[in-house]
């Protein structure tokens, strides 16, 4: 077993320093280091308004989810699964000792380091988009060490400039970049200069397109059919509680793409889903339409999902020519994820 004797007492020593009390937990310090392609960033940022720690984002593609995230509304219809959509991260996290895993808890007794108190106890996690929080892994720990040693190494001259307050004129959070090793390397950038500083100007992810191709859209508009008049709810979610298929495995959140008529509530498709990507997501709902031979008079959608489903579907509505439109609560659909969290669980 590897040396945990630096990594807790720098632990130790981030906790005493309380950086919340001079940071805003939607501060980001963007991190690079020589030999890393892309910089690393961190935020104080916890999972809710009582938590304390430190995220560390291994890449800018996290970073840009993280951004995501600061923008996400969650609604009443969201679960925990949603939640996890925007989380992909290395997270230290100060529990109660009650709440610790054991496997922080025999990490922390190889070492001579004392935690005592509520919130005081460390554990490290790892955060990934539709999986439950897990024991971070001994390479995402290395990495942890690395840049909680640039956090010490920097809070004290981030916590002594005075930055021109032009600077948040506006609400976009506020983003800091720092050169690993270099004295007064901080400095203070808005939100869309960091993204183009980092990225090129090009983000990672943009508006999605269509991703069927014109064969495709053909073949469905030439298949017999019937229009209906009435509207259809589409949504994409998790189900409630995750699932571990082996013993053994991290538990994971099963998602799912329901459609239902809002006339009769009848649910005419619920399939789980095994890929995030916008064309398997696009191809469910065109695979329901070409093998039911229905076009339903309008689509409603929520506009405000955190899993995306209106921005993903409308490039293959507006090719169809299906009128769509923006809801924040699907009644249907809603009644229909009650009831099999009711039944399975």
């Amino acid at each position: 077993m590897r040396d945990y004797q630096k990594l807790y007492e720098n632990i130790k020593a981030f906790h005493k320093l309380k950086p919340w009390d001079k940071m805003k937990d939607t501060d980001v310090v963007g991190i690079k280091y020589s030999d890393r392609k892309e910089p690393v960033f961190f935020a104080l940022d916890g999972l809710d308004e009582d938590s304390i720690g430190l995220s560390v984002f291994r890449d800018v593609s996290e970073y840009i989810l993280y951004l995501d995230l600061l923008e996400s509304e969650f609604t009443d219809a969201d679960g925990i699964g949603e939640y996890t959509e925007k989380l992909k991260n290395i997270r230290l996290e100060f529990v109660d000792r009650g709440k610790l895993e054991d496997i922080d808890y025999n990490r922390i007794r190889t070492t001579d380091v004392k935690f005592r108190g509520k919130k005081a106890w460390p554990e490290l996690l790892d955060f990934t988009p539709g999986f439950v929080p897990w024991s971070a892994t001994e390479e995402d720990i290395t990495l942890f060490e690395r840049v909680l040693e640039s956090f010490l190494e920097m809070f004290p001259i981030y916590s002594k400039l005075d930055f021109d307050k032009s600077f948040a004129a506006d609400d976009v959070p506020t983003r800091y970049y720092y050169q690993a090793g270099t004295k007064d390397s901080v400095w203070k950038l808005k939100e869309e200069h960091i993204l183009a500083f980092l990225t090129g100007g090009e983000l990672t992810k943009g508006p999605y397109d269509l991703m069927l191709s014109q064969f495709e859209i053909r073949r469905l508009m030439m298949e017999k059919k019937n229009f209906l008049r009435n509207t259809f709810e589409v949504d994409l979610f998790y189900l409630p509680q995750p699932i571990t298929f082996k013993e053994g495995e991290r538990p994971r959140f099963v998602k799912m793409m329901a459609v239902a008529d809002k006339k009769s509530g009848e649910v005419l498709l619920a399939t789980v889903l095994t890929s995030d990507k916008s064309r398997d997501i696009q191809f469910e709902l065109y695979k329901y339409l070409f093998e039911a031979k229905v076009f339903p008079a309008k689509i409603e959608m929520r506009g405000d999902s955190v899993l995306e489903t209106y921005e993903m579907l409308v490039p293959l509505l507006d090719e169809l020519d299906i009128a769509h439109s923006e809801k924040s609560k699907l009644r249907k659909i809603e009644a229909f994820r009650e009831s099999i969290a009711e039944d399975i669980f």
